[in-house]
């Protein structure tokens, strides 16, 4: 991950180092609810063909940062977040 990305990350506060790592906070699982939410409202998005994490995250950074930052940091960000996210998930021993 690119030092400047998880630092805006860390400066938004959607991520935190915790002593054990890099962990997601509430306000990005607030921020990843609220668009799960509006996705799942709209018929389109709801379709089970539709259901992926990434539109969500996606979805969640256009959230927070809208026109802000460029797509390649838009894009930074979203792969960071994926990757947080999924290192979570793997078992720690």
């Amino acid at each position: 991950m690119h030092e400047n990305t998880l630092r805006q990350l860390k400066k938004e506060k959607l991520i935190a180092d915790t002593g054990g790592g890099l962990k997601t906070t509430a306000r990005w699982q607030a921020a990843v609810l609220r668009a799960v939410t509006e996705l799942m409202g709209n018929p389109i998005t709801a379709s089970e063909d539709s259901q992926d994490l990434r539109i969500a995250f996606a979805k969640a950074l256009h959230g927070i940062y809208g026109d802000r930052v460029s797509e390649e940091e838009m894009t930074d960000m979203l792969l960071a977040m994926l990757q947080l996210e999924t290192e979570s998930l793997q078992p720690t021993h």
